[in-house]
C-alpha cells in the first residue's frame, strides 16, 4: 500500500539512480518509496525504490520482483504500464512505471463529493475494465482501493495503480508470499475471505 501526499525532504531526492534522476518523493509505502523521476529515454516516470533497510529480506524482494512481473502482464489502458525493473550499482532495487496525470481517486473522491452519475458511471467502468484485465492475466490485485487509482477529472481517465500485494490464482501453496491465518490488504477494503488468509480468487477483487 502506497500513500501518495505531501512529504519532507528525502535524501535521494535529487539524486540519480540508475540513470533516473529523482525530482521530488511524492509517496511512500511499508516497503518502498516513490519518486517522481526523469529519464532520458523514457520521460518523466514513476520510480519505486524498496527501502534500503529490506534489501536482504526475501520476502520483501521477492514481493518487488513479483509486483514488476504482474505489472508487465496487464498491458491496458487503465493500468499504469511498467517500464523497467533493475538495481543501482549502489544495490537500490527500482521499479520504473507509467507516470499517470491526475490525482488519487480518494482525496477527489471527499472533495467533490457527491459526484455526477455520469462521472461516476465512467469511473467505475474504467475500475472494471482495468480489473477485468488483470484477472484475463490470472492476477487478484487484493488492494483495490480509492487510494491505488489514479485518476485525471479533465480527461476522466483512471489508472489501476500498484501490485504490490497481488497474487497470481495459479500460485502454488509453497510459492505462497503470505502464511496460511494471514492476510495482507486493507481491513476497511479487504474481501471476507481473505481475512483468514485464504488463497483468494477474482471474487475478492469485487
Amino acid at each position: 500500500m502506497l500513500r501518495f501526499a505531501p512529504v519532507s525532504r528525502d535524501p535521494l531526492a535529487g539524486t540519480n539512480v540508475a540513470g533516473y534522476s529523482l525530482e521530488q518523493r511524492v509517496g511512500e509505502g511499508g516497503t518502498a518509496t516513490v519518486y517522481k523521476a526523469t529519464h532520458g529515454q523514457h520521460g518523466t516516470v514513476a520510480l519505486k525504490v524498496l527501502r534500503d533497510k529490506l534489501r536482504q529480506d526475501r520476502t520483501a524482494v521477492a514481493r518487488f520482483l513479483r509486483e514488476a512481473s504482474f505489472g508487465t502482464r496487464v498491458q491496458h489502458p487503465n493500468v499504469v504500464r511498467t517500464i523497467e525493473l533493475g538495481q543501482s550499482p549502489e544495490g537500490l532495487h527500482y521499479l520504473a512505471i507509467e507516470w499517470a496525470a491526475g490525482e488519487l481517486l480518494e482525496g477527489y473522491a471527499k472533495r467533490c463529493a457527491p459526484l455526477p452519475v455520469d462521472e461516476v458511471a465512467t469511473i467505475v467502468t474504467q475500475i472494471g475494465d482495468a480489473v477485468h484485465a488483470a484477472h484475463a492475466n490470472g492476477i487478484v490485485h487484493r488492494d483495490l482501493k480509492p487510494e491505488n487509482l489514479m485518476y485525471d477529472p479533465v480527461t476522466r481517465n483512471v489508472k489501476l495503480l500498484d501490485f504490490g500485494i497481488a497474487t497470481s490464482t495459479d500460485v502454488a501453496p509453497d510459492e505462497r508470499l503470505t502464511r496460511a491465518g494471514f492476510f495482507v490488504g486493507t481491513l476497511m477494503y479487504v474481501a471476507p475471505e481473505a481475512l483468514s488468509g485464504e488463497i483468494v480468487t477474482p471474487a475478492a477483487d469485487q
